[in-house]
């Protein structure tokens, strides 16, 4: 029996070693891949509660941010972010000359890098916990509203998403006169798709929520 296992195990082993390298390659690609897919699985899972220390009550904010960013980076904006913050709104603004005043509003050319000291001071006042739902933890939507989903969070907050929010709001905003509503509109047709002008409309009506405070 020793000597029938002894003689399998050689077997495999011989077959392992006459292994060609294209297969052998392959089988490290394949091993790369799932690594890389499961890493990314597990940076998209889960819902991330913000809790701002310097506030003695409401102080907990839940959003469906995932693992991969629940943490102080989610508040500080770099240089090189600030760079292309800046040329997207020039190309917005170049491409549809409508759009200037919305983009003024938005308030995206203002926009700076985090300083050490903010990013000190956002590491003293906020603290980030990593939970499986808002909703087990709850936190809980009114009727009528519900959280958006990470994709449409990362919209809402790019350069994009502030703009057609700011054209929404002067469009809707009748103490304007109809010449700036009119430009608002003429933006939101221009530039934006019928789904980006929904997420910035239920976003602007508190209907679809970045995040939810704790009741």
């Amino acid at each position: 029996m020793k000597q029938i296992l002894l003689g399998f195990s050689m077997i495999l082993f011989l077959t392992s070693c006459f292994e060609s390298g294209e297969e052998v390659k392959k089988e490290e690609e394949n091993k790369q891949t799932f690594y890389l897919t499961t890493l990314y699985l597990v940076r998209q899972s889960g819902n991330c509660i913000k809790t701002n220390t310097s506030l003695t009550s409401n102080n907990q904010f839940c959003s469906r941010r995932p693992l991969g960013v629940c943490n102080v980076n989610q508040l500080i904006v770099t240089q090189a972010e600030v760079n292309v913050i800046l040329n997207e709104a020039r190309i917005i603004q170049a491409r549809t000359v409508d759009c200037q005043e919305s983009i003024l509003q938005s308030g995206v050319l203002s926009s700076k890098a985090t300083t050490v000291a903010n990013i000190d001071s956002f590491k003293s006042q906020y603290t980030f916990r990593v939970v499986e739902t808002c909703e087990l933890e709850g936190f809980l939507e009114a009727s009528g509203t519900r959280f958006a989903n990470f994709t449409e969070i990362q919209w809402l907050e790019s350069v994009r998403g502030k703009i057609a929010k700011a054209a929404k709001s002067i469009s809707a905003n009748t103490f304007l006169p109809v010449a700036n509503r009119d430009r608002a509109n003429s933006c939101l047709n221009l530039e934006f798709k019928d789904w980006e002008k929904d997420l910035a409309q239920g976003n602007n009506d508190n209907k679809i929520l970045v995040e939810i405070v704790h009741p």
